[in-house]
């Protein structure tokens, strides 16, 4: 895809354009949603009506922080063109398989060719256990077996597992007793001894429901003659710095973590080194790298990070490198084969479309030409929730290049600025050289749409200072519904509520200055007390605080204020004040 000096398409403004819409919501359940996991990803057809109110069919769109590529999608699904950037190599990889079509048949065609010349034999070797039931024994190909953290006793240097002393379908509790002296401690504040092979998930052999119990001698000894196998094949033993937002918040130094193949129990390292060095060997360059998508989300599942939860969904937490104290090891050869499945779904909903994708950070798009864009929408870091490089280096690192993180336009707590750290002042900076960027690149007459939440009002200042520096004018303000909660969900985090709710602001190129305004605080109510009498007495989810907080933050900001002292903790404050508060949600 060439800029207007080389396409010849004409890159006039646009004579009209749409309203956008004030509410829009998506839905987390489709195909090109579930085909690979990543930090707040937006449903693309959430998406897709910002981009058929601000382009023309077969515009073009462009995505400086392009993430998974869902902006990619969204443009293909309205019949637009798109054009991806990202600082990070593995958001390309995700951007480009995103988009991309590949033959479906021909993946399923290279699962069977896996399976007969190897996979089904190694998957045998690997994966073949049993479990003792009140019938007696039986064997067959594990799902899913538990690990759970040992300690020692600090009273009678006796081994204490979790998973012996926890309550059977019950949350963990943070104290544990000692079944042989009593003796009782705080598991969040002690190291691990060891982690023991506990619960088992198997397919049973002769077909049937899968079944659950104790793993048998048999099978501990099966695993622990596997745990002293010699890898035979490449694993990324990628550095994780001590000095890593992450590493610090997630506390990997008590879990022995150095390098990303500590995140890796030994098992998943065989079959994961095995089954990577085999996809490399695929000739057809597309069916391998699509192969290679769904891989790394395989990968994210098999590490340490995969969380045993008794009512089922084992998965990793997402936005985070949290290591749970059960971790639930899978099958690697059946995630891969279910994996695969889910691309296959993406393929075959998602229409042919013309999307390029380049790595490139946000501050330095050079190689796109001015006025060459018709309209650019985009979802920036927001300042200190989600920190992609570190998140994403469990699954990037097997690409052979993870993400540079000291260009991460990210601030950071923990790290110092010798160390690489950002304070709110290199946050605001780098923002500021984006959307200068974004601003040369699109079309006179073009929008650019930011989506944007944060629940701290200096970082919103922060984002607020680095348009007006940029030049760009606000212009409208539109609630964003992801459909379901994730981790920037609205719940607690070290005290800190993190509101659910996005905002899409959307931008002018202007040359004059929005006009920063007092009465942040009484804006926010106006606008509140004008949405209560609108809901009209009824229950509604929008009565709840995430929502509100939604609603005051983009009527200040529409009204060309900056919601300076506009927390969610302040705005809950004068909400209980105002507002009659009944359990969730606030009525007048």
């Amino acid at each position: 895809m060439a800029p207007a000096s080389k396409d010849g398409v004409d890159r006039r403004p646009l004579a009209a354009r749409l309203p956008l819409p004030n509410y829009v919501a998506g839905s987390k359940g489709g195909p090109w949603y579930t085909a690979h996991t990543y930090p707040t990803k937006i449903p693309p057809e959430a998406v897709a009506p910002f981009i058929e109110a601000s382009t023309l069919p077969d515009g073009l769109v462009a995505d400086p922080f392009c993430g998974s590529g869902m902006t990619g999608v969204a443009a293909t699904l309205a019949g637009r063109r798109a054009l991806l950037s990202d600082l990070s190599p593995g958001a390309v990889h995700l951007a480009r398989n995103h988009t991309r079509r590949v033959s479906a048949a021909s993946l399923h065609e290279a699962i069977a060719r896996l399976d007969s010349a190897w996979m089904l034999d190694v998957e045998r070797d690997l994966y073949w256990s049993s479990v003792g039931t009140e019938d007696g024994v039986v064997c067959g190909l594990m799902r899913h077996m538990v690990w759970s953290e040992a300690y020692e006793c600090a009273s009678c240097r006796s081994t204490v597992v979790l998973w012996d002393v926890a309550e059977p379908n019950r949350p963990l509790r943070r104290q544990v007793d000692c079944d042989i002296c009593g003796w009782s401690f705080d598991r969040t504040r002690r190291r691990p001894v060891d982690s023991v092979p506990r619960w088992l998930t198997l397919a049973p052999e002769s077909g049937g429901k899968l079944v659950q119990g104790d793993p048998t001698a048999d099978a501990i000894r099966r695993v622990d003659a596997i745990g002293r196998r010699r890898l035979k094949h490449w694993v990324p033993r990628v550095r994780i710095d001590s000095s890593r937002e992450m590493y610090i918040r997630s506390a990997l130094h008590l879990r022995g973590v150095r390098t990303v193949a500590d995140m890796f129990a030994h098992r998943p390292k065989v079959a994961l080194s095995r089954l990577w060095h085999e996809i490399g060997l695929i000739t057809d360059a597309a069916v391998r790298e699509a192969l290679q998508f769904a891989f790394t989300n395989t990968a994210w599942h098999a590490s340490r990070m995969r969380r045993y939860n008794a009512k089922g969904g084992q998965r990793p937490l997402t936005g985070t490198l949290f290591i749970p104290q059960l971790v639930s090891e899978p099958n690697i050869f059946e995630v891969f084969r279910h994996q695969v499945r889910q691309v296959c779904r993406l393929y075959e909903a998602l229409p042919d479309g013309d999307v390029e994708v380049a790595q490139s950070s946000a501050t330095d798009l050079r190689w796109v030409a001015d006025c060459s864009v018709d309209y650019v929408f985009t979802d920036p870091p927001f300042g200190n929730n989600i920190h992609y490089a570190d998140c994403n280096i469990v699954w990037e690192a097997w690409l052979g290049n993870p993400t540079d993180h000291d260009q991460e336009i990210v601030v950071n707590k923990s790290r110092s600025a010798t160390d690489g750290g950002k304070t709110l002042a290199d946050y605001q900076r780098l923002l500021t050289d984006s959307f200068r960027e974004a601003k040369r690149v699109v079309v006179d007459g073009g929008r650019i749409s930011v989506v944007f939440h944060n629940s701290d009002d200096a970082v919103w200042t922060a984002l607020l200072d680095a348009v007006e520096d940029a030049g760009l004018h606000q212009a409208e303000v539109s609630i964003l519904d992801k459909g379901q909660r994730s981790q920037k969900g609205y719940k607690a985090r070290r005290g800190e509520l993190v509101p659910f709710y996005d905002l899409v602001m959307t931008f002018d190129k202007a040359n004059r200055n929005t006009p920063r305004l007092n009465g942040a605080g009484e804006m926010a109510l106006d606008a509140v007390m004008a949405h209560l009498e609108s809901l009209d007495g009824k229950p509604s989810q929008a009565r709840h605080l995430d929502y509100l907080y939604s609603v005051a933050v983009g009527a200040v900001i529409g009204g060309g204020a900056r919601p300076i002292g506009l927390s969610l903790r302040a705005f809950e404050r004068m909400c209980n004040e105002r507002f009659e508060r009944i359990g969730d949600s606030f009525h007048l």
